[in-house]
C-alpha cells in the first residue's frame, strides 16, 4: 500500500468511436467532454460532427442509459450540448432519446442527472416547437414501479406546460 498511486490512464489518445464503446466508465466521460466540446465548436447546424449521431440515433440513446451514474450524467449533458447546437435536425433523435430518458434518467437518485434529463427534453420541445409527440413519450413514465420515476416524469411534464 506504500508509494504513489497509479498513474491515471489517457484516454484521448483513442479515437471517440472506440471511447464511446470503451469498458472503462472514464474513458466514456473523456468521450462525452470531448464530443460537447466540438458541438460547441461547430459553425452550422449541418456540420458533419452531427452526421453519426443523427443518422444513428442509438448512440445517443447509449450516452443516456450508461451504466455508471457519473458517466451517464455527462452523456446527457453531451446529448444537451448535441441538440441544442444541431438544431432542427436533432428533433430525429427524440425517437430513440425520450423513453430512454424516462426510464433511466428521470428516477435518478442524482439530482443533477434528473434536472439535466428534465433541461434536455425541454430542449427536444423546443426544437420540435411542440410538445405533443414528447409528451406521448413521457407518459409511460406514469405507470412506473418505482415512485422516483413516476415523480419525475409529472415534473418533466409540468415543465414542459409551463
Amino acid at each position: 500500500m506504500d508509494g504513489a498511486p497509479p498513474p491515471e490512464e489517457d484516454f484521448s489518445a483513442l479515437p471517440i468511436a472506440e471511447r464511446l464503446a470503451h469498458k472503462n466508465w472514464k474513458a466514456r466521460v473523456s468521450a462525452y467532454e470531448t464530443l460537447v466540446k466540438t458541438f460547441q465548436a461547430t459553425p452550422s447546424e449541418t456540420d458533419p460532427a452531427f452526421k453519426p449521431y443523427i443518422s444513428n440515433p442509438d448512440l445517443l440513446k447509449k450516452m443516456v442509459t450508461d451504466s455508471n451514474v457519473v458517466a451517464q450524467e455527462k452523456g446527457v449533458e453531451t446529448v444537451i450540448a448535441f441538440v441544442k447546437f444541431a438544431g432542427e435536425t436533432a428533433a430525429r433523435t427524440r425517437d430513440a432519446v425520450v423513453p430512454a430518458l424516462v426510464d433511466k434518467c428521470l428516477g435518478s437518485t442524482r439530482q443533477g442527472t434528473k434536472a439535466k434529463a428534465i433541461e434536455l427534453i425541454l430542449e427536444y420541445v423546443e426544437v420540435e416547437n411542440g410538445a405533443a409527440a414528447i409528451v406521448d413519450d413521457i407518459l409511460p413514465g406514469l405507470n412506473a414501479k418505482q415512485p422516483k420515476a413516476v415523480a419525475g416524469a409529472v415534473s418533466a411534464l409540468k415543465d414542459i406546460v409551463r
